[in-house]
């Protein structure tokens, strides 16, 4: 299952399909089932955090803005049906899977999840890719890059990574 996190609600935003006005106590708990603008069963809300409520439709898994979700008669709505949210989650991630294999080459620039610069990439093999860093070349895991702000991001902080990098460089001098 993939996560698309808000893509499906921007995508159905540009879309055209309206979503209902966000109701205070709309019933947006783990457990509770979601419902379309038709009444018919969308989903299993998985996780409520933050601005983002988690919604399972048993082929998929989306992360919608909270304030998408009114209340029904049947409990907590969206102006979807089942088969709308999973056609735009669906063209929303390969959207960005498209736009990560066009920027996912070579002499990228590659950026932290807190947007800062680590460094260029220098080469891409099989699960993993080659980052050149300032303190080295080090190898890292594709499924861990993404695009954020239309930019290569590496799914962790700037210095999350510093130490990792650190603690690989210690251990490669007979550090403990």
């Amino acid at each position: 299952m993939k996560l698309s996190t808000l893509a499906a609600a921007a995508a159905l935003a540009i879309a055209g399909v309206s979503a209902p006005a966000l109701a205070q106590n709309a019933g947006v708990t783990v457990g509770a089932k979601v419902f379309g603008p038709d009444g018919a069963e969308v989903g299993t809300i998985e996780q409520v955090q933050g601005g983002n409520v988690v919604v399972n439709t048993g082929s998929l898994t989306a992360a919608l803005p909270a304030e998408v979700f009114g209340e029904g008669d049947n409990g907590p709505t969206i102006g979807w049906n089942k088969a709308q949210l999973e056609a735009a989650v669906n063209e929303a991630n390969q959207a960005a899977e498209a736009q990560l294999a066009t920027a996912f080459v070579p002499d990228a620039d590659l950026y932290s999840s807190d947007g800062q610069l680590l460094g260029k990439v220098k080469s891409i093999s099989g699960d993993s890719f080659v980052v050149a860093l300032t303190s080295g070349e080090f190898t890292l895991p594709k499924e861990q890059v993404t695009m954020q702000n239309d930019k290569l991001t590496f799914l962790a902080k700037a210095a999350d990574v510093a130490a990792a990098v650190a603690q690989t460089s210690s251990e490669g001098q007979g550090g403990d």
